[in-house]
């Protein structure tokens, strides 16, 4: 049998389950709410630093544009002379904080000529040739970005601008600016916060190459970020956004898992990622979190010790009862149960078990009293007589009434002999073995014991109720009487060197039936012709034959297997009686 928890187990876990569930609901709202708030200001963050950035470039390039609108302005200006113009344009690059060199290209994007400082070398990164995208977007736009490139620790960044004389272009310009402060005023904005604090930051272009980063160690390297396995796993399966939308998302490299947010600048086709350690970004969650787990353990061992002290005070007089049951199972009804506290819900089931004690006890001495009952009129009667004896719908008071029956007689042919020739233990030996299998079929098929006389055995059908099967159960008696012989013959012919035939017979009809004797002593039986009848018949069976009345066979379902045998006279009665044998 499963062993179930018991009460005070019960009421543990019940108290632990009221205190454990408030909090952890409270919990887990606060922890949501703290994540929820942290990943906002996080991308608040990111979100400003995407604004500032774009301000500073926009600036570079705005600056550096305004200046070639100078340029452009003295070149057009047809009242300098050719060396005015060279001295004015010299000028403006020298003094120029954006410009480190020119390049002027016709409106075919053919090199035309250099406005350059004596001694630099960036000639070689400036093309020659403006390709024919770069033309339609200079169109378009006016003034664009272009590459960047690496030189000596520096970053150029290429600007292309359309050269117009009153709305007529003439050309273009290719310059080159430097935007190495990128990364310093990068760190500035990523490490000058409290919080949320960023690890690190980059700005790279459309082809993942870095252009600037917070963590700026003197020359940057022209590193592809794809060829870091960080940025590559990060970017392997993840389209970078579209332009003014950004993405967050968490990373986990396998030493440190990240918060990574990606974002652009659309005028540039850069793009800005942000990376910041979860474990960093979440520190106030999982103090929150750590404060939440002692908590829910003091209450846990809180609820334990209630649980334990109020549990055991209930369940120690209810351990009292249940052991009264198990005694109560061993038939001690005897039992009561003591030192129950009186006037609650417990002492009140502590009295009604004490109760139902007593009532067990007398019940029990009523059904000793009633089984013995049983067992004595079960040697006689029918199971179903037996139950209407037991619930009183058959009395046993001297009296009787009239009632359609069928009756079977049953003698052993020829026993005379067998029993002048063997002990008396033999004979009644072999007589109570045949009456008990005999008993044993009239039983099964609704019949009672009425007497044993001598050799013989009287048996009813139709008591205590009369049935309209009466005369087919007493012929399927007989039947199964005959039958068995056959079995208990070869066990005697082998061990007492006898054989034992059975003459039978049934008659049907209206008989009295009832309790007949005295007060002291009475037996229940029937009387009448009919039964007068049935055992004279019996007397004309021969051996292992049985012999019906006309009766019987008007009231048999199945007439198959009888033959009419004719009428006989018998004693003490006018009119024959016409006989059927049952082959």
């Amino acid at each position: 049998m499963k062993k179930r928890f018991g009460i005070r187990t019960r009421f543990i876990v019940i108290l632990v389950f009221i205190t454990l569930v408030p909090l952890l609901i409270t919990g887990y709202i606060l922890t949501k709410i703290n994540e929820q708030s942290i990943k906002l200001q996080t991308k608040e963050f990111q979100l400003s630093i995407s604004v500032q950035l774009t301000e500073l470039t926009h600036s570079i390039l705005n600056n550096s544009c305004s200046e070639l609108n100078e340029i452009a302005q003295i070149l057009n200006d047809t009242t300098l002379t050719t060396d005015q113009v060279i001295r004015l344009t010299t000028y403006k690059v020298s003094n120029s904080k954006n410009l480190d060199y020119i390049n002027i290209h016709n409106i075919d994007g053919n090199f035309i000529d250099s406005l350059i400082l004596s001694g630099t070398e960036l000639g070689s990164y400036v093309t020659e040739q403006i390709s024919a995208d770069n033309i339609e977007r200079i169109r378009k736009s006016g003034c664009i970005p272009g590459k960047f490139f690496f030189r000596d620790g520096k970053v150029f960044l290429q600007i292309f601008k359309a050269w117009r004389s009153d709305s007529k272009l003439l050309g273009y310009f290719q310059v080159l600016t430097e935007i190495t402060g990128l990364s310093s005023q990068l760190e500035k904005i990523i490490h000058n916060r409290s919080f949320p604090r960023f690890d690190s930051a980059f700005i790279m272009d459309k082809n993942f190459k870095v252009i600037a980063n917070s963590d700026w160690t003197g020359a940057p390297v022209e590193q592809n970020l794809k060829d870091n396995k960080m940025f590559r796993d990060i970017f392997e399966n993840r389209s970078i956004p579209s332009r003014k939308i950004g993405i967050a998302f968490d990373h986990n490299d396998g030493e440190a898992k990240w918060l990574v947010n990606i974002n652009t600048i659309s005028r540039f086709n850069w793009i800005i990622v942000t990376l910041q350690k979860k474990e960093k970004a979440y520190e106030s969650l999982y103090s929150l979190q750590k404060k939440i787990i002692l908590l829910a353990i003091i209450f846990i061992v809180l609820a334990v010790i209630a649980g334990a002290l109020i549990g055991g005070h209930l369940s120690a007089p209810i351990l009292k009862i249940a052991q009264g049951a198990r005694i109560f199972a061993e038939n001690n009804f005897k039992h009561r149960i003591k030192n129950v506290r009186p006037g609650d819900e417990i002492g009140e089931v502590a009295d009604a078990f004490n109760f139902l004690g007593k009532s067990l006890e007398e019940y029990d001495a009523r059904i000793k009293k009633e089984v013995a009952i049983r067992s004595d009129l079960s040697r006689y009667l029918t199971p179903e007589l037996v139950e209407s004896v037991i619930e009183r719908k058959a009395d046993l008071s001297l009296g009787g009434k009239k009632a359609k029956v069928a009756v079977l007689f049953a003698d052993i042919a020829g026993f005379t002999s067998i029993s002048e020739s063997r002990p008396p233990e033999q004979v009644v030996s072999i007589l109570n073995e045949l009456f008990t299998i005999l008993t044993g079929i009239i039983f099964r098929n609704n019949g009672m014991i009425d007497k044993f006389i001598g050799d013989s055995v009287m048996a009813l059908f139709g008591i205590p109720d009369s049935a309209e099967d009466a005369p087919d159960n007493a012929v399927k008696t007989a039947k199964e009487m005959i039958t068995w012989l056959e079995v208990g013959n070869k066990k005697w012919r082998k061990e007492l060197g006898i054989n034992i035939e059975l003459s039978i017979a049934i008659n049907y009809g209206e008989a009295i039936i009832g309790n007949i004797g005295s007060e002291s002593r009475m037996e229940f039986t029937a009387i009448g012709d009919m039964i007068n009848k049935a055992a004279k018949i019996e007397k004309i069976a021969l051996g292992d034959q049985i012999l019906i009345t006309e009766e019987v066979y008007e009231r048999l379902n199945n007439k198959d297997g009888l033959r009419p045998i004719g009428e006989f006279k018998l004693p003490g009665h006018e009119e024959n009686a016409k006989l059927f044998e049952v082959l």
